[in-house]
Formats: C-alpha cells, sequence, structure tokens
C-alpha cells in the first residue's frame, strides 16, 4: 500500500489524458429524509461495515504557535451579538494551492473606544506559505478593516479566477474583491450589498441560484437590531455572570438573495425570492436563522438551500431553477439552537458514499433526530460540527466543537461546562463510535467556526477552529494508518465559478465513492472546496468521471495516488 506523501505541499500534477463525453443525464431522484429512519439503520444502508471492530488512532497535534497563528477574536461588547462570533473562512486567494485562512473579528461599539483602538481588532488574512507556517498579510492585503462581524463567504463572483470576500455583520456587511496579486478593494457601494445598518446578519452563500453562470448571493439575517434592546434582553444573576435568554424585543427578518447583474453589481430580489419562512398568525419569520448550507437534494443540479434556525428546526427550500426557491414540506429537525446550526454545518462537508446512496442530507438529518445515539449527543446544541474523513478509509466522521459563548451557563445548566473538549465519532458503517478524550489529545475549547483543510498538503484533513472571544487553534491531523487518498481541485469553464453541483465518482476495483463539489459551509465557517477521497483498502483507482453541471461529462484515468489533481471542464 503506498503511503501518504511528506508533510510538504506537492507540486500540483499535469492532467492525465482527458476523455470527454456527452451523454444525456437522466435525474435521479433522491427522496427526503423521514424523521423516523433509524440513525443505526439508514448507516448501515449507507456505508459499508469497517474491515476491524476498533476504531484507529487519530490524534491531533496543535500547532497553531509552531504555524504562525496570532489571531484572536474579540467580541468588544456586552450585547447579544457577541455570543456568536468567531468565524473562520478557507480560500486560496493567492492561486499557489494551498489553503489560506481568513478569520472574522468583532469591534467594540462605535462609543466604547476610538478608532484607533478598534483597528486592532480587525479581521485577518493568513497565506499559507507551504513550509508548516502562516504569515499575517491582513494590511499588504487591504483587509485591515473594522466592523462587528460575524462570518465570511469566499466566492468568485465576477468569474476573474480569484476568490473573492463578502462578510456579513451587525451593521453594513462588506464585499471585498480579489483583484490579484494579494491585494483585495472595498466595492461593498459599488455592488449594492451594504444592506441595512439596523441588521444583523449571519449565514451567507454564494451560489447560481438562476443558471445563468454567475455567483449569486444569499445573506440570512438574524435580527432586525436596535442597539438598545440587546441590553435590556440580557440577564444577569450575580453568581452565575452574564447570560442571554431566548430574542425577545426583536423581530427575525428574510434572508436577501442578491442576483448578480455580471457588471459588478446586484439586484435585491423580491419576497426574498421564495426564502420567505413566514408565520401565518404573527405575519413575522417563523424563527431566527443562524447558518445555511448548499446542496443538491434531488440530483437536479441545482443548488438547494438547508438554513438553520435558533429555536427552530431546520428548513428545506429547492431551487426552481429561476432564481426562486420552493419550501420542501416534510423536513424538521430538532428545535435546538446549537443541534439545528451543527445540522447546517454536519451536512455542508461532502464525504464519499457508495453508488446508489441517498444525499448526504438525509444520512445528518437522521444522524440529529435520532435519540439515545452518540451522532445525536454529539450533535445536540453544538455550533461547530464539520463532517470529514479524518482517517482516510472512505467514511465520514464526526467533530463536534463543544463549550458555550457565555461563561456563567455552566453554573446553571448542569453539565454545560464554558470550555469542553471537542468530541470525535468514527465511522464503524453501521454507528458512531466516540473516541476517549485522550485518544485525541485536544485541548478544552469554546469553539465556534469549526473548517476542515489540508494545510500541510499530506492528504488527510486537519482543522482550524474559530473560537468565541479567544485565540484561534489549528490542529494537524496525525492520523497513521497508511491509507491511500486522491484529492480534487475542479475549475469550471463553462458551468458557474466554483464548480458548484459538480458530482465526482471515484470507480475503484470494489466501489464507487462520490462526492457533489460546492461551497463546504457550516456555523460561521466555509471550509476548503478541494475534495478528498479517502481510499482505504483500495489501492487502485479505475476511473474518475466527472459530471459537471453544464451537462458535460468528463473521464479521467489517474496514474497515482496520493496526490491533488487539477482538472478543468471540457
Amino acid at each position: 500500500m503506498t503511503t501518504p506523501a511528506a508533510r510538504p505541499h506537492p507540486a500540483l500534477p499535469a492532467n492525465p489524458p482527458v476523455r470527454s463525453v456527452v451523454p444525456p443525464l437522466l435525474p435521479v431522484l433522491l427522496p427526503l429524509v423521514v424523521a423516523a429512519i433509524l440513525l443505526g439503520a439508514l448507516f448501515a444502508w449507507l456505508f459499508p461495515p469497517a474491515a476491524g471492530t476498533g476504531a484507529p488512532v487519530v490524534r491531533f497535534t496543535d500547532v497553531t504557535a509552531a504555524a504562525g497563528l496570532r489571531f484572536s477574536h474579540r467580541p468588544g461588547a456586552d450585547e447579544a451579538p457577541t455570543t456568536l462570533g468567531g468565524a473562520v473562512t478557507v480560500l486560496d486567494y493567492n492561486a499557489d494551492g494551498r489553503p489560506d485562512l481568513f478569520f472574522v473579528n468583532g469591534a467594540p461599539w462605535p462609543w466604547e473606544e476610538t478608532l484607533e483602538k478598534r483597528l486592532v481588532r480587525s479581521s485577518a488574512l493568513y497565506r499559507n506559505d507551504g513550509n508548516g507556517r502562516f504569515t499575517d498579510v491582513t494590511a499588504a492585503a487591504g483587509l485591515n478593516t473594522e466592523m462587528q462581524g460575524m462570518a465570511a463567504a469566499a466566492g468568485d463572483y465576477d468569474a476573474d479566477g480569484h476568490p473573492d470576500l463578502f462578510v456579513s455583520a451587525v451593521g453594513t456587511n462588506r464585499l471585498f474583491r480579489n483583484l490579484g496579486g494579494g491585494r483585495f478593494e472595498d466595492v461593498t457601494e459599488f455592488a449594492g450589498l451594504g444592506g441595512d445598518e439596523n441588521t444583523w446578519s449571519t449565514g451567507a452563500a454564494w451560489l447560481d441560484t438562476d443558471a445563468d453562470g454567475r455567483l449569486d448571493l444569499v445573506v440570512l439575517h438574524y435580527a432586525r437590531w436596535p442597539q438598545e434592546v440587546g441590553l435590556g434582553s440580557a440577564f444577569a444573576v450575580a453568581e452565575m455572570g452574564r447570560s442571554y435568554g431566548n430574542p425577545t424585543g426583536f423581530f427575525s427578518s428574510p434572508p436577501t438573495v442578491w442576483h448578480n447583474r455580471g457588471d459588478g453589481r446586484f439586484a435585491a430580489a423580491a419576497d426574498s425570492a421564495g426564502l420567505r419562512d413566514i408565520d401565518p398568525e404573527t405575519g413575522r419569520p417563523v424563527a431566527w436563522p443562524l447558518a445555511l448550507t448548499v446542496l443538491d437534494v434531488n440530483g437536479d443540479r441545482r443548488s438547494d438551500l438547508l438554513i438553520a434556525y435558533h429555536n427552530h428546526g431546520p428548513a428545506l427550500f429547492l431551487a426552481q431553477g429561476d432564481g426562486t426557491f420552493a419550501r420542501q414540506a416534510g423536513v424538521q429537525g430538532p428545535r435546538q439552537e446549537g443541534a439545528a446550526a451543527g445540522l447546517a454545518s454536519a451536512s455542508a462537508l461532502p464525504f464519499a458514499q457508495s453508488p446508489g446512496d441517498r444525499d448526504r442530507l438525509q444520512a445528518l438529518l437522521a444522524a440529529g433526530l435520532a435519540e439515545d445515539t452518540a451522532a445525536g449527543l454529539a450533535l445536540a446544541s453544538k455550533l461547530g460540527v464539520v463532517v470529514l474523513d479524518l482517517d482516510l478509509d472512505g467514511r465520514p466522521e464526526l467533530f463536534s466543537g463543544q463549550g458555550r459563548a457565555e461563561p456563567g451557563t455552566n453554573k446553571f445548566e448542569g453539565g454545560r461546562a464554558f470550555a469542553a473538549v471537542p468530541r470525535v465519532l468514527w465511522s464503524r458503517g453501521e454507528t458512531w463510535q466516540p473516541l476517549a478524550d485522550e485518544e485525541t489529545a485536544l485541548p478544552a475549547l469554546t469553539a465556534r467556526g469549526v473548517a476542515a483543510a489540508d494545510f500541510d498538503g499530506d492528504g488527510d484533513p486537519d482543522l482550524v477552529i474559530a473560537q468565541h472571544n479567544g485565540p484561534a487553534v489549528l490542529l494537524r491531523n496525525d492520523q497513521r494508518t497508511g491509507s491511500p487518498w486522491l484529492r480534487l481541485q475542479l475549475t469550471a469553464t463553462r458551468s458557474e465559478p466554483g464548480a458548484g453541483g459538480a458530482r465526482v465518482e471515484v470507480h475503484t476495483p470494489r466501489r464507487v465513492l462520490t462526492q457533489t463539489a460546492g461551497p463546504a459551509l457550516g456555523f460561521m465557517t466555509q471550509s476548503e472546496s478541494t475534495l478528498t477521497f479517502g481510499l482505504g483498502d483500495d489501492a487502485r483507482v479505475r476511473k474518475l468521471v466527472i459530471q459537471w453541471p453544464s451537462g458535460q461529462v468528463q473521464e479521467l484515468r489517474p496514474t497515482g495516488l496520493n496526490q491533488t489533481l487539477a482538472i478543468r471542464e471540457p
């Protein structure tokens, strides 16, 4: 069996010979998940049983200091929005093939400190130098800016080959256009994406909603935000410290769908393009949206949306192909803030499946709905949850961030610590097996956003964690299974930028592994877009088949394993 490559990032090989065909693609209708499906039965069907009975040794090494990461999140105020912050986005901003990091920071309110002091708390861009170290290039990139940031979404909205950055915030949102050469430009005003300064925005996603080949933008709004309400809704007990109850005194605001006009400007869609979820009795939104993810539920090569809410189950909206969405009835998840946001995160990152498997949404919905199961417990009331193949065996593991944002919580919610050790659940094929804390060697954290990427170029996914009101953490995956792997970087030429919706099949002598490309979104995070296929006991790949959203079907025959292939749409 071939062993994984050394940690220095390998050069990307040239594409192997490509044979392109364009047969008609039959849409694959995939039934939606039913809440009553038992987790064990579902995963026994979805994923083949493990060859062995014991979990492999999966250990993480905290390399934050050695990597030169010095970012620390600072919310800067005792107001309700500060409880959510702690976000990170993975992107290759300089097109060198290595994943870079953009951390979103908070800021003091205008009446608290001077502008000079507030700028110290800017969001930060870290360049991956490829030698295990990162360099803070925030100022050089033109991203040193003040805002009460929430999350960031990376996408190439102007199709120039450089990923741009949209940052959601309390107040005015920001759009930074990537000019190339390591520089960004604030084009918020020209693009018209600032939004309402009295609105608290949260999750955002780039996707082509109207099939015109351009990336549009969907932005969630947690609430219309009058500043005086935050202090009024807080409650404190002397022995317990500060905490916040359910939102009262203010209301949610429907999402905004921004259609890309193609000239650098955007226009808001009428009636939120069908994403409004209104309570007929009150005439107001039914819940407060936190996070969203993009996925193709029914195999029609359109980007559907799963939105996770505070105090309400997630909602699934199917793309109609004309820039609008229709809510899918019968999809209901746990009515818990963390579980809903964690579900959005967990269903976001693609993972390998076998032929005929249902969409990953179903697996994660079942995991979130299942009671008295390891996966259900891991997802309940957690915000930073990510799905990834830690040991490269072709089956997904769950990494669940723990802890709470408010120090007083553990004093009146039994068993709920402020900082806690994240949990890792290893996939046994038919169920999940929690790994003991001492097995993973993870520290106690107040995790918020959790993103995955292969930062050191050795093939297995590493993790970056954005803490609330604390330093970022970079965890190197030091698994030693020796399983081979294959990574794919897709570049669209006819389909939407980012290759969203492209379906990849990896054919081995004994199975077919599949993933769908798209923005790997989670709670306050975006993971890398490169697809990682862990091959487990498979020592050979017979062929790759890529079904592009444009209708092109591309076949490739890789000449080796343990490499990253850069593939362009024919």
